[in-house]
């Protein structure tokens, strides 16, 4: 539980350093009311604080399946191919947040509705098991793949660019791992071109 929901609170890291920017912004240039400056102060502590916290946990998650040396879920995967749409879909949670945002109008109201919007989403975003596109993944190289197994069934596929050529190559069988609890999102942890 504590790992998805770290895996969801920080896939809005960029929305979050946005956020921080423009409350920043306004901190700076704005003509906000001295109260509204310290809700801006104790409201980019917070966000600091949670995403730190939560990028520790995602961190040492991903490390601990990269590592694991019991494999949950050994496939062959068919039809692998690149999910461009999975970086589309990503970005467009973040428009509703900052269509919302205005420079102009911050408050401490402003800032919790706008945190409980952005909440709201990481609740949905953890509920739907969306954490196949995580800042530490596309860190760690990691992109978005899908791929058929063996029942016809699309999953979505987390796999080093990198190493893609080698499984393209050969739809041999390879170590994927679920990850985030998810039964549709599995991590590639071993390439291993012997069958």
């Amino acid at each position: 539980m504590i790992p998805e929901l770290a895996l969801s609170v920080t896939g809005f890291i960029p929305l979050y350093i946005m956020m921080i920017s423009m409350y920043l912004y306004s901190y700076l240039f704005g003509t906000i009311w001295e109260t509204t400056k310290k809700d801006i102060i104790l409201t980019i502590l917070i966000i600091i604080l949670i995403q730190f916290i939560s990028s520790i946990v995602v961190n040492c998650y991903i490390k601990g399946k990269e590592s694991s040396r019991i494999s949950e879920n050994e496939i062959t995967f068919k039809n692998i191919r690149e999910d461009k749409k999975a970086y589309v879909n990503y970005m467009m949670t973040y428009l509703v947040p900052l269509l919302t945002f205005d420079l102009d109008k911050i408050n401490g109201f402003y800032i919790l509705y706008t945190n409980i919007l952005i909440i709201m989403f990481v609740i949905m975003n953890g509920k739907a098991e969306n954490f196949n596109f995580n800042i530490f993944l596309w860190i760690k190289g990691y992109s978005v793949y899908k791929g058929v197994n063996i029942d016809g069934c699309d999953k979505v596929l987390l796999i080093k660019k990198k190493k893609f050529s080698n499984i393209k190559a050969n739809h041999t069988k390879y170590r994927f791992v679920s990850f985030g609890g998810s039964n549709d999102i599995y991590l590639c942890k071993r390439y291993n071109v012997n069958k």
